[in-house]
């Protein structure tokens, strides 16, 4: 159903050491693109696809991502653009709330789970950015002119989809040397219940509980 893009890991340029799989850079022409390995077994990768499918029909600003084989390692992934190519740079979610709050536990060892990633300190960050660059809004519903409403959307579909890692280094903004403009969703590939078997799903769907 969908194209599968064959790389090679050892044209990688550099490792991308943030989250918790592997990944690496490497370069597609003059684009700058990432690989993330699926390497649990678990379908990270086709979830990550069908999401980025359901954001299209949406219009809701994504990172657009392809179904990927590393042939020197044997392994499935997906491979995206880059969403901030020099001379842009992407701040996550942690460093803006750190920017508004010194208190706000921004390390890694609080990406999960941290009382103080609320509703209220993301949307008080949120609210202070600029719509995505219009080339990611060029489907988004016309009701939608804020960065508050279109982060909303994201919650909707982390909801839909059943996304459960919108943690605070999985948003961010965007930076152009002047201003921050709110980052296309990314990092979808913990939703669909992925990591559960067949038979799991069908119980949980068809429970009373």
């Amino acid at each position: 159903m969908f194209p599968v893009i064959r790389i090679r890991s050892s044209h990688a340029e550099a490792v991308e050491y943030l989250g918790t799989k592997a990944k690496f850079w490497f370069r597609d022409g003059e684009q700058q693109m990432l690989f993330k390995a699926e390497e649990r077994g678990t379908g990270e990768d086709w979830a990550e696809k069908i999401a980025c499918e359901l954001c299209t029909l949406l219009g809701l600003p994504h990172v657009h991502y392809e179904m990927a084989y590393d042939l020197d390692q044997q392994r499935p992934g997906v491979v995206c653009a880059s969403c901030a190519p020099p001379p842009l740079a992407l701040a996550h979610g942690n460093q803006l709330l750190l920017a508004l709050d010194p208190a706000y536990p921004a390390g890694a060892e609080n990406r999960y789970r941290s009382r103080a990633h609320t509703i209220d300190a993301v949307f008080e960050v949120v609210s202070l950015l600029r719509l995505p660059d219009p080339s990611w809004r060029t489907h988004l519903p016309p009701q939608i002119q804020t960065a508050a409403g279109i982060f909303a959307g994201y919650l909707l579909l982390d909801a839909w989809i059943a996304n459960q890692d919108r943690h605070h280094e999985n948003w961010g903004a965007i930076w152009d040397g002047e201003q921050l403009s709110l980052a296309p969703s990314f990092d979808h590939g913990a939703a669909l219940a992925r990591n559960l078997s067949d038979e799991e799903r069908h119980d949980r769907l068809t429970s009373r509980d």
